[in-house]
């Protein structure tokens, strides 16, 4: 095969205004083998300035421009595919949980509920099914707002109203509706008394050890607390404070002095925090304390938050309130926890309870987070933070052969119109009834176990 190449120029000028424009236009032709001529025409247009004889020139080729202005809009098509792809899911499902997608709220079996009155800001509530008796660690609403201190929350005023750091321990009866604000014999004078989640070591059926968070303005701490059911008064026993326990939230009794303990942020304060936060980082933990071994559990959860263990200690239940879901862990030997499972939820998740019965959990959670924050962040004002209770139990369904391992029930829905910022649902089956906290000026409800729970 042959060919031959035939090229012809065609020079064109103008001046105009004072420039001299120039085009050069170039036409080949080339003959192969076939004897079919094949014709390509290249166009150059060269602009000269003659102005105060400066050579100034300007050379526009067709060829070549267009071809880098697409590469260039392809690749900012494909950054912002990118991002998008990356960024929508987490956009999407951080709506979701917050509630912005949820519509009007329908409120589910509060009409079993009542207010036990005279009780404010009840975080965490456990039931000692022998005795029946109930207690709660509570605190006052407006001290926990953004002007007072309240660590979990960010608020951390040290100089707030006197009231902020005298927090109680309160003993209630379900069977009567009464309860009681019990005296702590030998409590370090003038300690600071902010209490948060906590656990009961049962050491006999009437011998009790206590585990409370406090949130000390000297830092935070576990208070040790000894209590004879029947007595009217509990005992201080000791302070534990270590450094890996840095944001304490909630408590997992294992023995007289060793427990699993929550921390629900990396950062106490600061930039970091809100990013933290905003952006849902999985930067909490959960330590293991014992008085011979204090390590990092597992790590990874984001806000781990209230916590929980079936009978045996054999399953802990971390919650992931930013997550908004729950961690299905086991101990290993060496302390340490394995995740066996994470169920997502769409609300952010606050603290687990067992029903010792059924073994399943109760989980109650913020189903519009951000209204939860509002309430706080204006003092003297009402909170109307809606929440749920749902019910979660091993799945004896046909679908358990298709990867559904848990089964979820709604147990109790409020829109924050009667109920408020609930934290915990404690039930006690025997006695037919399930004890709720909220954070609330109304901090203590009780309410007759669903028939369908």
């Amino acid at each position: 095969m042959s060919s031959n190449d035939n090229n012809s120029s065609n020079v064109t000028q103008r001046a105009v205004g004072g420039k001299k424009t120039t085009t050069t236009t170039t036409t080949t032709r080339t003959l192969s083998g076939s004897d079919t001529p094949t014709v390509s025409t290249t166009k150059v247009t060269t602009t000269t300035s003659s102005s105060s004889g400066s050579g100034k020139t300007k050379t526009n080729a067709s060829s070549g421009t267009s071809n880098g202005c697409l590469s260039v809009l392809k690749g900012l098509v494909a950054v912002v595919a990118i991002v998008g792809a990356v960024t929508f899911p987490f956009l999407k499902e951080t709506a979701t949980d917050l509630g912005l997608f949820l519509g009007p709220i329908v409120k589910v079996n509060t009409d079993l509920c009542r207010p036990v009155f005279s009780l404010e800001s009840c975080e965490d509530v456990h039931i000692h099914r022998p005795s029946g008796l109930a207690i709660a660690a509570c605190g006052r609403f407006e001290t926990r707002k953004i002007n007072g201190w309240f660590p979990p929350l960010g608020h951390l005023n040290h100089s707030a109203d006197p009231l902020s750091f005298q927090d109680h321990i309160v003993l209630y009866n379900p069977e009567d509706g009464k309860h009681e604000v019990m005296d702590i014999e030998n409590f370090p004078e003038g300690a600071d008394r902010v209490f948060h989640g906590f656990d009961i070591y049962e050491r006999s059926e009437r011998e009790l050890t206590l585990f409370f968070i406090n949130h000390r303005r000297t830092g935070s701490v576990v208070e040790v607390i000894d209590y004879y059911v029947g007595e009217t008064t509990m005992k201080y026993v000791q302070t534990i404070q270590h450094d890996l326990i840095s944001t304490p939230n909630d408590i997992v009794a294992l023995g007289l002095r060793s427990f699993y303990v929550s921390n629900d942020h990396k950062y106490l304060s600061g930039p970091m925090r809100v990013i933290e936060n905003n952006l849902r980082r999985a930067w909490s933990n959960v330590i293991y304390y014992s008085p011979e071994q204090t390590l990092v559990a597992y790590e990874g959860v984001s806000s781990a938050n209230g916590m929980t263990a079936n009978h045996d200690k054999s399953i802990i239940y971390v919650s992931a309130c930013h997550g908004a879901g729950i961690h299905v862990m086991e101990p290993r030997d060496d302390h340490t926890l394995r995740e066996r499972d994470f169920i997502k939820l769409d609300f952010y998740a606050d603290n687990p309870s067992l029903d010792p019965v059924t073994g399943a959990i109760f989980l109650t959670g913020h189903t519009q987070p951000l209204k939860l924050l509002a309430g706080f962040n204006v003092p003297g004002e009402p909170m109307i933070s809606p929440f749920k209770v749902i019910k979660i139990s091993n799945n004896t369904g046909s679908d358990q052969f298709y990867g559904k391992k848990y089964k979820i029930d709604e147990v109790l829905v409020d829109d924050g119109t009667d109920m408020s910022g609930a934290t915990t649902a404690a039930v006690d089956r025997e006695r037919n009834v399930m004890l709720i906290g909220t954070l609330d000026k109304r901090g203590l409800w009780q309410c007759t176990i669903p028939k369908d729970a």
